[in-house]
């Protein structure tokens, strides 16, 4: 037991040098000039999460915050010799209330106060997408495809050449039906074409048999926030931001429509960009 003695005595003589060193160093530290702007400043960088805002059987997603990472920006920072504010380094922080922890509501928009709006289009058993395609890509724009499990057992090359050129490709349907054995068949399908978990159910109202579905497969139910067979009239009248525009698969007045929503300074995206909370980069 004697001998045990010298040997503990000599771990705590260590630990309390390792401690004692941490201290001095984080006193030294604390005191750089580097150090002390960044306490002083970081206030003006950091953004504080948005809720998502639920209301009944809806949901509108909220928006990530970001914190100052202290520590990172400091050895970012010193290694350049200077403080400078464009070397901040942040960590995102998600909201108490967020949009990811809620699939037994739905979603009829993104955040009203963004300058983006998605494209979203319905395409049935039986249709063709070329017209539609080439006004997006003379547009340079990118949308949403909610598609038929029929059609993608029929048009897979197809749509892996549309997933390749980075529009979102969502399920629909099964044969315009909802059967949970054919819908998780067409997810499975899906997930092979576009190399992506589905994120994503469509509906034109608060359907509950397909909510039930969707949300025990974890997936969101989008509802449109304008419902419209490619009526310019109607988005003129409603467009706004984060909005979710539904479509039917045609080039009726879509040229016309795009044109005017970019012609608003709207963006258009993806779905799942416009219903996203991280931080926009």
């Amino acid at each position: 037991m004697k001998k045990l003695y010298p040997a503990i005595l000599s771990l705590i003589l260590v630990l309390f040098s390792f401690y004692y060193t941490n201290q001095v160093v984080n006193i030294v530290r604390n005191k750089d000039p580097i150090m002390i702007a960044i306490n002083k400043e970081k206030a003006k960088y950091e953004v504080s999460a948005v809720d998502a805002k639920i209301e009944q059987n809806s949901i509108i997603p909220g928006k990530n915050g970001k914190k100052v990472n202290v520590e990172k920006s400091f050895e970012k920072m010193r290694k350049y010799g200077e403080y400078n504010d464009s070397l901040y380094v942040f960590d995102e922080i998600e909201p108490d209330l967020s949009v990811n922890n809620y699939f037994d509501k739905f979603i009829e928009s993104g955040i009203d106060s963004q300058k983006n709006v998605a494209l979203v289009f319905e395409v049935e058993r039986f249709d063709n997408i070329d017209d539609v395609m080439t006004i997006l890509e003379n547009n340079k724009v990118t949308a949403t495809f909610f598609v038929d499990g029929l059609f993608m057992e029929n048009n897979r090359t197809l749509l892996e050449e549309v997933s390749k050129n980075k529009y979102e490709i969502e399920l629909l349907s099964y044969n315009g039906g909802y059967d949970k054995i054919y819908f998780e068949n067409s997810l499975h399908l899906l997930n092979n074409i576009t190399n992506s978990k589905p994120k994503y159910c469509y509906s034109h109202y608060d359907k509950e048999d397909l909510l039930k579905i969707c949300n025990s497969l974890s997936l969101h139910t989008v509802i449109p926030t304008i419902d419209t067979n490619n009526s310019f009239n109607i988005i003129k009248k409603e467009l706004e931001g984060g909005a979710i525009i539904g479509l039917k698969n045609s080039s009726a007045n879509l040229n016309t429509i795009v044109n005017y929503i970019k012609q608003k300074g709207y963006n258009l995206v993806r779905l799942d960009e416009l219903l996203s909370e991280k931080i926009d980069k």
